[in-house]
């Protein structure tokens, strides 16, 4: 499918800046903008990019309400308590404030008291430099937002696959077109990943067949020529019921198994265990598109498999994962054109805050996780328990940008515990969002055409730079900048400038960050190819560079003829993986079924259906109050905040909807568009019903990452649904909280809610249990310790409530009345 430009911008301008969209999405898309005597006067996508092709999505164009918006955080901003007003001040005197609280939060409790979480929702050098500052400073709490987004199926590659950190992509969506059966799993891609999905339908043109699973049925799924809409958290089941009829029917590739898979027989009571008809009873999808699918996938290859969230917000994240990596292994196809496991929006290299780090004393204090792995992310889920509790050892400091506390799970709680015992919140702002609502401290930051960089997570691997178009608006800065000015005055200016010595010649408070973003890529060797000087597309050829590149000579380098993109164009070939001497660096040196490193650290040794928790059958007492599943999941017009807040975006999915089955809908009453609730064990959120066939009848499906304080909405209806999720059971191995799959009660406003109960149980009876193993296939969580002695909801008084005593609620808007 070939994409037309049309030509270039009419309006006036005396600039053209070549760049790279970068804190949307991970499409890293080619872009045109337009500057006018210093505005921006319009943006274009840049018909060379080979990301893109010159397309851009709604929030690409969008971007320009994002640049200037009215809305926007646009001078420091201090109070003295969460309830005050904030004061305009001079970014002196707020940077004066914030070192002070923490050097009297370091005194009285410890480094460790504070807890940084980066993501790259504004720049990669704000997730580097925040690392830098969190191990100088000496907390052990620096955590990232892999655990909260879509790391674990990277998490899982490294057991599975081997790989330096995290797996990343292995194939570039460009090489989809090579594919003969393209797999994607929870990934929307029409909405979140409009450019990409261009890939596919090309892929499709040329006789490629496609295999579409989610839990809602989309526009997305709508081009699939097998379409399968599963219950949440149940892909391992179906995988293996794939996998099943793939091995009894003898369609798997044999040479490549024997040489290169390690456990298949020792899976195979397991695979032989989980027909297609047991399957079909677990994951709501009929028998016989398993097996077509099955048949589909392995006798159309080279396959490849794709996808995103839905596979890593979910308490089987890993076994999961392992699953679908273990189903493309069976083809053979790794480490050939055509093939490979690609999932989106996981792409980041491995990442280094300094080797000179190294030097600093160890840090005493143990981080605040609890998952199963001793490596990746800290999981952002686990503090509020601990700052809500002040155990196992107080947490008073939180530092944060984006809108991270509104995407929480058991938000309510969150925001209760900062009012209830943070001393110092410290919010980079763009908006004034939810998280800002509980900041002491709002440093207003720059937007990605006001500085320049790496862009965050490009998808295929990809390093690209994004270069300044303007001169910052109003008083904001880079969130390196921030970090900078922290620095000088907690350490010292002689240490800040020491550890912090990128400046700007004519403003040494301020970072230069090119030369900053240099020297982090070139810390670790994977990216020390990719810099300014080898990704920049006004000087080089457009697209960025595929990780790795060791020097930047490979940085310039196409790894093959035909590829659209410098760098290292497929991984896993015939050959040692980069710094290895294996193909495969795992112990076997082989693609490992079986796991003992999982095993060693207390998960599966063979992967397996594992039931989420809550369902029907883990949790038949929450099942009795809340029988409804809930999913989750992205929409076209946002991007985490980024898009909620711009008018021309905003107004393509203006509400924050419900998506209810039209036979639930008529049982409970619930016309199209009428003012609907939600509850699960954890809270309460309001909604306009969207009436429509998508979704399951057993299920409702809710967008997240909105927020209670954007515009153009009703802020109560707009609140996330974060809210409805569980903060205390979550993947063990990563802590991914289980956005994809809760328990609802769903009901009209102003009907009877016992009522609703009652006739969703009578609605319910027409459907068939879940063949669950009660010995077998459920969780760490039957044991019920990690729920003991923590703060719960009370959904009577609709407050959050600890040893008997109600906590006060953050800075929210009142629930209404059922």
């Amino acid at each position: 499918m070939t994409l037309k430009p049309l030509g270039k911008s009419i309006k006036d301008y005396d600039k053209v800046v070549t760049t790279t969209c970068s804190n949307q999405c991970e499409s890293a898309c080619g872009m045109l903008i337009y500057v006018k005597e210093g505005k921006v006067v319009d943006i274009w996508g840049d018909p060379e990019s080979p990301n893109n092709q010159g397309a851009l999505c709604p929030k690409g164009t969008g971007a320009f309400q994002h640049i200037y918006n009215p809305l926007r955080v646009k001078y420091p901003m201090i109070r003295k308590t969460l309830r005050d007003e904030f004061q305009r001040v001079p970014w002196d005197d707020a940077l004066d404030f914030t070192s002070e609280r923490l050097l009297k939060l370091k005194e009285k409790y410890g480094a460790e008291a504070l807890m940084i979480h980066r993501t790259g929702r504004s720049d990669m050098m704000w997730k580097s430099g925040a690392a830098r500052f969190g191990r100088i400073f000496g907390t052990p709490n620096v955590v990232g937002q892999g655990p909260i987004c879509c790391e674990s199926p990277g998490v899982t590659g490294n057991y599975v696959f081997g790989a330096k950190e995290l797996l990343r992509l292995m194939n570039p969506s460009m090489d989809w077109v090579n594919s003969k059966c393209i797999l994607v799993a929870g990934s929307h891609m029409a909405a979140n990943e409009v450019t990409t999905i261009r890939h596919i339908l090309d892929a499709q043109e040329r006789g490629a067949k496609v295999i579409w699973i989610d839990p809602r049925f989309n526009s997305s799924m709508a081009k699939a020529d097998i379409a399968i809409r599963l219950r949440p958290n149940t892909d391992a089941a179906l995988v293996m019921g794939m996998i099943n009829v793939i091995l009894n029917e003898d369609l798997y590739n044999h040479d490549f198994v024997e040489k290169w898979v390690l456990g298949l027989d020792e899976w195979r009571p397991l695979i032989d265990k989980m027909t297609p008809e047991r399957a079909a009873n677990i994951t709501w999808v009929p028998k016989e598109t398993i097996i077509e699918a099955a048949r589909t996938f392995a006798t159309n290859t080279p396959a490849s498999m794709t996808g995103n969230l839905g596979t890593a917000q979910t308490y089987n994240s890993i076994n999961i994962n392992r699953c679908y990596m273990i189903l493309l292994a069976l083809t053979g196809s790794v480490g050939v054109r055509g093939g490979g496991w690609n999932w989106l929006h996981n792409c980041r290299p491995p990442m280094s805050a300094g080797k000179d780090l190294a030097k600093l004393p160890p840090i005493k204090a143990p981080a605040i996780s609890d998952k199963l792995v001793g490596w990746a992310d800290i999981s952002a889920a686990n503090f509020p328990n601990a700052i809500f509790t002040q155990k196992p050892y107080p947490v008073r400091g939180v530092w944060w940008n984006g809108n991270m506390l509104a995407q929480m799970p058991f938000t309510q709680k969150y925001a209760a515990a900062f009012i209830k015992n943070v001393d110092i919140a410290i919010h980079n702002s763009f908006h004034p969002n939810f998280t800002q609502h509980h900041a002491h401290v709002s440093f207003p930051i720059t937007s990605w055409v006001e500085r320049e960089g790496i862009a965050h997570h490009g998808n295929n691997r990809l390093c690209s730079w994004f270069n300044q178009c303007i001169e910052p608006n109003w008083e904001c800065r880079s969130d390196a900048d921030v970090v900078a000015g922290i620095a000088d005055r907690i350490f010292g200016k002689e240490e800040g400038l020491k550890w912090f010595p990128w400046r700007k010649k004519d403003n040494p408070e301020l970072i230069d960050l090119a030369a900053m973003t240099d020297w982090i890529q070139q810390q670790e060797t994977f990216t020390y190819g990719c810099i300014k000087k080898t990704c920049d597309p006004a000087t080089n050829p457009k697209g960025g560079v595929m990780w790795p590149a060791f020097t930047e000579e490979e940085a310039m380098k196409y790894e093959f003829a035909d590829a659209k993109v410098r760098g290292k164009w497929i991984m896993y070939q015939d050959e040692p993986y980069p710094e290895s001497d294996k193909r495969f660096p795992t112990p076997s040196g082989k693609i490992e079924i079986t796991s003992k490193p999982l095993e060693d650290i207390g998960w599966d040794y063979l992967p397996q259906h594992r039931e989420s928790y809550p369902t029907q059958v883990s949790s038949p007492e929450d099942f009795k109050e809340h029988p409804i599943v809930l999913c989750t999941g992205r929409l076209v017009s946002s991007f985490h905040e980024m898009g909620h807040w711009w008018p021309w975006c905003d107004e393509l999915e203006p509400d924050r909807f419900i998506v209810i089955h039209p036979k639930l809908a008529e049982v409970l009453g619930i016309e199209d568009g009428d003012y609907v609730k939600l509850e699960s064990f954890r809270s309460e959120i309001d909604g306009y019903a969207w009436v429509s066939e998508e979704t399951d009848p057993r299920q409702v499906w809710v967008p997240c990452s909105t927020d209670e304080y954007q515009p153009f909405v009703p802020g109560v209806t707009n609140r996330n649904v974060s809210w409805l999720v569980d903060d205390i059971i979550t993947d063990p191995v990563y802590n991914q909280a289980q956005f994809k799959a809760q328990l609802v009660l769903v009901w009209k406003k102003g009907t009877d809610k016992k009522e609703a109960l009652k006739k969703t149980h009578e609605f319910l009876k027409q459907f068939p249990g879940y063949p669950v193993d009660l010995e077998s296939e459920l969780g760490a969580y039957t044991n019920g310790v990690a729920l003991k002695n923590a703060p719960i909801w009370d959904k009577k008084k609709k407050k959050v409530v600890y040893n008997g005593e109600v906590a006060e609620d953050g800075n929210v808007l009142p629930f209404t009345e059922d």
